[in-house]
């Protein structure tokens, strides 16, 4: 049997973000990668990117994650409006006046999982066991012990990064509360007639069906797009020739944006809220998607789940500096304590924002449209809802350590 203080479930970003920030102390964590070994590979020809908050980039810059300038994928504004309005809410980094110019920056998910995990084999501290998905689970009073085929692991912590992919939730014991929205994500790549100069823009427009995000990527005038639909507009639009995907898609566009011209690596997922709960006393922490899995609106959920990880770093640290136990009751009851007011802000947002705009009536039509104008006229509420989303103003009681004084300095600002 070998024995580990900490066993991490996951091998993704929020994983392995994990034990980047836990730095020397990585040495005495097994990371394990779940996955099956007859799982596919993801398509390389769907798009998949990520929306780094600028505070999540500062962080990764702090692990000595080596990103690179994102180039045309810097977020310089986001417009945010409704279909059949013109009142629209611009927000733009010169709210937060941060040296960066940009709100945050957007990255194919393949392009920042191989920067984590480069950062990661340079450390040589540790590399993920391939010994796929967990089989057996059980409590002790000083420790947990997590069996696979042929192998077993004594640990006095798991922790549960898998991005919700390895359904441990229920082998685990955890409480779940969740429920589907009974819409899926469209994804795609497509490329616009043309794009005004300066900064570029993230558009996040509010449909009947849901939001319709374009997030500006590395090749100029094209958008990572994501499109909330029914389930069978979805498997309709996925399958469409190309000719008439663009004539849907144009019809419903944001203002300000030039006509789509072309789209490729289409694909779509469910859409569904999903939050699992750990009793401290249980030995398990959650982080990123295993603890909730967020609608896409605002592109919040890597950045939470990078806060998770840089945050129970710190706490781990702490406590394995004074050789105390690092699945004990106390630390996972300060873990929790201080990220559950930035979970439930993001959630409560994210979800109170598409159920908002997701009811077609007339007098909540033009509430909307009214709170949209009132909010564009409001530049201390705007400036602080563009320092939320960018990831430098947190809730008082979900500071993170690591953030370095700029960031802190940017937020009070």
């Amino acid at each position: 049997m070998e024995s580990a203080e900490i066993a991490v479930l996951g091998n993704g970003p929020v994983a392995q973000s994990l034990v980047l920030a836990l730095g020397e102390y990585g040495v005495s964590c097994i990371l394990v990668d779940t996955r099956p070994a007859t799982a596919h590979a993801p398509d390389s020809s769907v798009e998949r990117t990520v929306a780094l908050a600028l505070g999540s980039r500062r962080l990764l810059d702090g692990l000595g994650v080596r990103l690179g300038d994102p180039g045309a994928g810097a977020i310089g504004r986001v417009q945010i409006s409704q279909a059949g309005v013109s009142p629209r809410v611009e927000l733009s980094h010169r709210l937060l006046q941060a040296p960066e110019k940009r709100l945050g920056e957007v990255w194919p998910l393949p392009v920042l999982s191989a920067a984590i995990a480069q950062t990661l084999q340079e450390r040589g501290t540790i590399a993920a066991q391939p010994w796929g998905p967990l089989q057996g689970f059980s409590w002790h009073p000083d420790h947990v012990q997590l069996r696979w085929p042929g192998r077993q692991v004594r640990a006095r912590l798991v922790v549960l990064a898998d991005g919700g992919h390895g359904h441990l939730g229920p082998l685990l014991g955890l409480q779940r509360r969740g429920w589907d929205h009974n819409r899926h994500a469209l994804i795609a790549r497509v490329r616009v007639a043309s794009e005004p100069q300066g900064e570029r823009c993230a558009y996040e427009h509010f449909l009947a069906s849901g939001p319709l995000a374009f997030l500006p990527v590395e090749a100029p005038r094209e958008f990572s797009l994501v499109w909330s639909l029914y389930p069978s507009q979805a498997a309709a639009l996925l399958y469409a020739n190309d000719f008439v995907f663009l004539q849907k898609l144009n019809a419903v566009r944001p203002q300000g944006l030039a006509a789509v011209t072309e789209v490729r690596n289409r694909g779509f997922y469910p859409l569904h809220f999903q939050q699992y709960l750990a009793a401290p006393e249980t030995r398990v922490a959650l982080l990123g998607n295993a603890a909730q899995t967020l609608h896409p609106l605002a592109g919040q959920g890597y950045n939470l789940g990078l806060r998770d990880s840089v945050t129970l770093a710190a706490l781990l640290r702490e406590t394995l500096e004074r050789g105390e136990d690092p699945g004990g009751t106390g630390v996972l009851q300060d873990f929790q304590r201080i990220r559950r007011r930035d979970r439930l802000e993001i959630i409560a947002f994210t979800e109170g924002m598409n159920r908002l705009f997701g009811i077609d009536l007339t007098p909540l039509h033009l509430l909307r449209a009214a709170g949209l104008a009132a909010l564009q006229w409001s530049p201390t509420v705007k400036t602080r809802l563009a320092a939320r989303l960018a990831g430098l103003r947190l809730p008082v009681d979900s500071s993170i350590p690591d953030l370095d004084v700029e960031n802190a300095a940017h937020a009070r600002s």
